[in-house]
């Protein structure tokens, strides 16, 4: 049987965002709760690994640890692997190099883990526009190939005209981590207590920086 997870869509947000958001919902009344997977787009800077880009992608898998590969070294392939798989879908030769994804021998993003209480996180984020190495789907060949295959592979938007680029590949991934982790997505927004753990560890995280930064 499928277990329940959730999918909550952040919109626009940034790494120090995503990283509040994610301390807010590790803090877990139970080791049963569901898993979470964030995702979000950003054209802010995102560090060392990805440039600005109104392609730029974050998301994150918050999980109770159990879940999770207990050796903290294979924490990230297992939660960047679906996104590797995603890209393949859309016919990019995507690999994973460590903690890094690549694309034609050079990274076009990565991950992190760190354990918070009783939960693992893995951030993560994709640059599938600006990166030199993902130059071939910003290329006209490529948005005609993603036209024609939306049709007949993401069927949702059907009448709804061209989807998104974003969309599609959401889509993607979300269908490949469900087949890899044996999860059933349900779209959802954070709860009361959620939002209130959010907001408390978005103003302490963006204190933190600001005084060390």
């Amino acid at each position: 049987m499928a277990r329940r997870a959730r999918w909550i869509r952040l919109g626009a947000v940034d790494r120090r965002a995503l990283q509040a958001a994610c301390d807010g919902f590790s803090v877990a009344p139970s080791r049963c709760a569901a898993p979470i997977v964030l995702w979000g787009n950003s054209g802010l800077p995102l560090g060392e690994l990805a440039q600005e880009d109104e392609r730029g992608y974050l998301f994150a898998v918050v999980a109770p640890a159990h879940l999770a590969p207990g050796l903290a070294a294979r924490r990230v392939s297992w939660a960047l692997s679906p996104a590797v798989a995603a890209c393949r879908d859309f016919g990019l030769r995507a690999y994973l190099d460590g903690c890094c994804l690549c694309l034609h021998g050079r990274r076009v993003g990565g991950g992190r883990a760190e354990a918070i209480g009783e939960w693992v996180v893995v951030t993560a984020n994709l640059d599938l526009g600006g990166s030199p190495a993902a130059q071939s789907m910003c290329a006209p060949e490529f948005r005609t190939w993603l036209r024609e295959g939306l049709g007949l592979a993401m069927t949702q938007w059907g009448g709804e005209g061209d989807a998104p680029p974003e969309r599609a590949f959401e889509a993607a991934l979300r269908a490949r981590i469900e087949a890899q982790h044996g999860w059933q997505f349900e779209t959802a927004w954070p709860m009361k207590a959620e939002q209130a753990a959010i907001d408390v560890a978005r103003r302490e995280f963006f204190a933190s920086t600001t005084a060390t930064g």
